[in-house]
């Protein structure tokens, strides 16, 4: 082994062109949730190789037995690029039950994260010694009509499990999504030490009164001490005593039973106001306990003083062994149109709390403006262009001759207006054209990300905007609210271009758009996005 390693120091110091990257150690488990009794497989991975001796898994002895530790070494050398890794694999078991904490491990001048651990009292079972069994349980026998009950499906079996196989649950009359389609690991039962395999399941009852959940069945064969043995196992039946949504809820409202709501919003501009000006807000819904489909949409009222717009309503859902957990949400642009003070009444949404088990109020806070009236336009009235003299006793020979020109004077702008309504036709037609050619180059790896920026910036002013909302969001970026901090400069552009496509046109018209300055931020964007791989793409962009 000491030869091993002042080897690989050797080639350490010979290889062309090495990087020395940062030292990273990082800690993790297979489960975070267990019973006492349960082996729970921890490992500790080093991005580098270590002359030490490893983390000191003596801290583990206050809370966890250690039953056993492997330590591995992984050398790789790919195009002149030398990277190495160091794996510790070890097996606990919890002492106590409570909130156990795995400490912080430090290699060299690398520290991993603590991690807690959840250990729950081993579940008390009658039966005799057994091979092998099958159980069924759920978190909630009496739960409300469309709310949230975990599931969950076990197998243990003691031997090697040769083959086997067992069917997907059917829930009739329920709704169900699977959390977890199968893992596996070790739990110590009476003395034994079983091998465990898991499936995890919410479901939501639509219909009040008593549901039955049918029992699971299983067939497969088993080796054990040196014998292959048939094994069929099936579980016990579940009944779910369904309840109605109570009489104390709204009537008009949505029924909402779940074990957190929140309700919030984000505002793009918290500074002053103009008549004029554009105002972003969004209205996000977050539930646990509830899919995203169950949410209401988000509404911001209309009222007088303002115009709203909104994006289509985009929404999630995470899944984890707890259940599930949503976010729906709406952006929403608004035009002010009035000078005055300008008050946003609060929004609330009325919902069940299943673990009090009482009725709840979200609400946003209500929210009040001042808007002051634009600054003046320095266009001349058309009474100073025309005379007021000549406004208010023409003569029969100006009149005669007004109209006409008038006649020619639009004919000639609508053949102005069309001629570039065709060219930005056939530009918009040239820039689908180019993206699709920029995103199978992109497939192929033959060019960066930014090579049709400056066709984007090039775009007229009432494309400029949503195109580039929309290579936001292909670039993983939430929206423009998300560029406030971190891109002052490109957010100040980007609210420019929402007031001119959203309010008056005469605003894009007066608008002068520094376009290289625009392509320098873009770029300097998606280079920071470059530069930090931890970055990732949105689930629903």
């Amino acid at each position: 082994m000491v030869i091993r390693r002042l080897f690989l120091s050797f080639l350490l110091f010979l290889l062309p062109g090495l990087v020395v990257a940062q030292q990273i150690l990082v800690a993790q488990v297979d489960r975070d949730q267990v019973e006492q009794g349960d082996i729970i497989q921890l490992s500790v991975m080093a991005n580098f190789q270590t002359t030490s001796r490893g983390p000191d898994f003596a801290l583990l002895h206050a809370d966890f037995n250690v039953l056993g530790t492997q330590a591995s070494n992984q050398l790789r050398i790919i195009n002149g690029q030398y990277s190495a890794t160091t794996l510790w694999d070890v097996q606990l078991m919890a002492k106590r039950t409570g909130e156990l904490t795995i400490p912080a491990f430090s290699v060299e001048r690398a520290q991993s994260q603590p991690i807690q651990i959840s250990v729950s009292p081993a579940s008390q079972r009658t039966d005799d010694f057994r091979i092998s069994f099958i159980e069924a349980e759920v978190d909630n026998p009496n739960p409300y009509v469309q709310s949230q009950v975990i599931y969950t499906l076990r197998y243990y079996h003691l031997g090697s499990l040769v083959r086997g196989s067992i069917n997907p649950p059917q829930f009739d009359t329920m709704i169900s999504e699977r959390l977890q389609n199968q893992r596996s690991f070790e739990r110590r039962v009476q003395g034994r030490v079983y091998r465990v395999y898991e499936w995890v399941y919410a479901i939501y009852p639509q219909a009040s009164g008593e549901l039955i959940i049918p029992p699971q069945s299983f067939e497969g064969r088993l080796l054990y001490e040196r014998s292959i043995r048939l094994d069929e196992q099936t579980s016990e039946p579940i009944t779910l005593n369904v309840k109605p949504i109570p009489a104390s809820f709204p009537a008009n409202a949505t029924w909402l039973p779940a074990k957190r709501l929140i309700l919030k919003d984000e505002w793009t501009r918290e500074d002053r106001y103009q008549v004029g000006d554009t105002l972003g807000r969004r209205i996000s819904l977050e539930a646990t306990g509830l899919r995203a489909s169950q949410l209401p949409n988000p509404d911001w009222p209309q009222q007088d003083g303002l115009r709203l717009y909104s994006d289509p309503v985009s929404q999630r859902d995470h899944l984890d062994l707890s259940g599930i957990s949503s976010i729906k949400s709406q952006d929403f642009m608004a035009v002010l149109q009035a000078p005055g003070s300008m008050a946003f009444n609060e929004i609330e949404i009325p919902w069940w709390n299943t673990q009090t088990d009482q009725l709840e109020i979200a609400r946003l806070a209500g929210h009040a403006i001042q808007v002051e009236t634009a600054a003046s336009s320095n266009t001349p009235s058309t009474e100073s262009l025309l005379g007021l003299e000549d406004v208010s006793t023409p003569s029969p020979t100006a009149a005669s001759r007004f109209w006409p020109f008038v006649s020619g004077l639009l004919a000639i702008l609508w053949l102005i207006t069309f001629g570039f309504y065709w060219q930005a036709r056939r530009q918009t037609a040239r820039i689908t054209q180019a993206e699709n050619a920029r995103q199978n180059k992109i497939d192929n790896a033959e060019i960066p990300l930014d090579q049709d920026l400056e066709t984007l910036c090039q775009l007229p002013l009432d494309q400029l905007d949503p195109a580039i909302k929309y290579w936001l969001k292909q670039q993983g970026f939430a929206g423009t609210h998300a560029l406030k901090a971190a891109h002052p400069a490109l957010y100040q552009q980007l609210l420019a271009l929402e007031k001119a496509r959203y309010g008056d046109p005469q605003t894009a018209l007066a608008l002068e758009l520094d376009r290289a300055a625009l392509k320098q931020n873009l770029s300097a964007l998606l280079n920071t996005k470059t530069n930090n791989p931890t970055t990732l793409r949105p689930l629903y962009p």
